[in-house]
């Protein structure tokens, strides 16, 4: 940048002046010996700009930012990556994850697989259920099911972002890894924490329901409750899991004995789901992501 010193020789002043006034990034503004040096930086940051390729090769003196004349002053505004950078940011910030991989943020709507007629019901029955959700209207989430490595967590993670794209805040969770949370909680705060935030949140994803060690505890202690005030108070839910809701592979696995009082409660935890959730099985058992 070139830079002069207001209290030298006037006739540099004024041949820098009238320099930066001839140029075309400045037409229109206002430019003397007072604001010329801003000016000057203001232009070569706007040239910096016009070749920059990404933040990693910013060259300007605040690294995602450049200098804006307003009101007589010059602020720093963020540049177009900078804002997409802070926009990414944000929206992560809506999804809070527990024991599911970092990668998982990277899931993406639109590279959807609709390839199979299953698979583009879902994708057809999300776009239904955000659109639903932006008029506050309560719609049911969906309970995925299918065979293993068929993509059913990458369909959490796709609508865990388009949440966040709404600012709508989400918690997904590898079920079975939280289960192990839960029970190292118990006897401290941290378990009544948890089991809250479960409740609370905005829209609950539990990834792989069904590969936990079912419990009579786990049942009747934690999910059935956070099943139940989640009906009560309208929030939706969404879950995948490889046993079949429509048969009896879910309810052997809640009852977790052959006792009719299992049987009982297994089919209560059910019914709660039902009123949470819509199941679609996850075709193409050779598909994987």
């Amino acid at each position: 940048m070139r830079k002069v010193d207001i209290k030298a020789n006037p006739k540099d002043v004024v041949s820098f002046v009238e320099e930066l006034k001839g140029d075309p990034l400045l037409e229109g503004y206002e430019i003397n010996s007072w604001n010329a040096n801003d000016f000057s930086l203001y232009r070569d940051e706007q040239k910096n700009c016009m070749k920059c390729q990404g933040l990693s090769s910013c060259k300007n003196t605040n690294p995602g930012y450049m200098l804006k004349p307003e009101d007589n002053t010059f602020v720093l505004v963020p540049c177009k990556y900078k804002k997409e950078l802070n926009r990414q940011e944000n929206e992560n910030r809506k999804i809070k994850t527990l024991f599911v991989p970092k990668s998982i943020l990277q899931a993406d709507l639109k590279n959807f697989d609709v390839t199979t007629p299953n698979r583009k019901k879902i994708y057809e029955y999300i776009l239904h259920f955000m659109q639903n959700l932006k008029e506050k209207t309560f719609t049911k989430g969906l309970y995925i099911y299918g065979s293993f490595a068929t993509g059913k967590t990458y369909i959490l993670g796709c609508i865990a972002n388009e949440l966040a794209r709404n600012g709508i805040e989400s918690l997904i969770i590898y079920f079975p890894d939280l289960v192990v949370e839960l029970k190292n909680a118990i006897g401290s705060s941290r378990l009544e924490e948890l089991i809250n935030y479960l409740k609370s949140v905005d829209v609950l994803l539990l990834d792989d329901l069904g590969s936990e060690n079912m419990t009579p505890w786990l049942r009747d202690e934690v999910l059935g409750p956070v099943l139940n005030y989640r009906l009560m108070e309208e929030k939706p839910i969404f879950i995948s899991s490889n046993l079949d809701p429509t048969s009896e592979e879910l309810t052997d696995h809640l009852a977790t004995s052959k006792a009719s009082s299992e049987t009982l409660k297994a089919l209560r935890i059910k019914s709660r789901l039902e009123g949470l959730v819509k199941p679609v099985e996850l075709d193409n058992a050779n598909y994987k992501r």
